[in-house]
């Protein structure tokens, strides 16, 4: 299996939604983004992702913790429910 770095995050707000999500992200050393949908396969898959940040946070599958969304890519660095990705640059 493949690691991957996160290096920049794309965020969209669902219809009806009161918050925004990972859409989109780019991947160290790759062309073009790629969808949220996708990472979670590869994630579920065996492939290990984290955010390029010192120190890096390990990515997961997690569902949101303010909707019912099951399929959500966060991190939780030192043990608290911070999402490192959220810290990472913007596109």
């Amino acid at each position: 299996m493949a690691t991957y770095s996160i290096t920049e995050v794309h965020l969209e707000r669902a219809p009806g939604a009161t918050h925004d999500h990972i859409a989109r992200v780019k991947l160290l050393g790759q062309k073009g983004d790629y969808a949220r949908s996708q990472i979670i396969v590869w994630i579920r898959a065996g492939h290990v992702f984290y955010t390029y940040a010192n120190p890096p946070a390990l990515v997961y599958v997690h569902p949101c913790p303010f909707c019912s969304a099951s399929d959500y890519i966060t991190t939780h660095p030192d043990s608290t429910p911070r999402n490192n990705l959220l810290d990472l640059p913007r596109y």
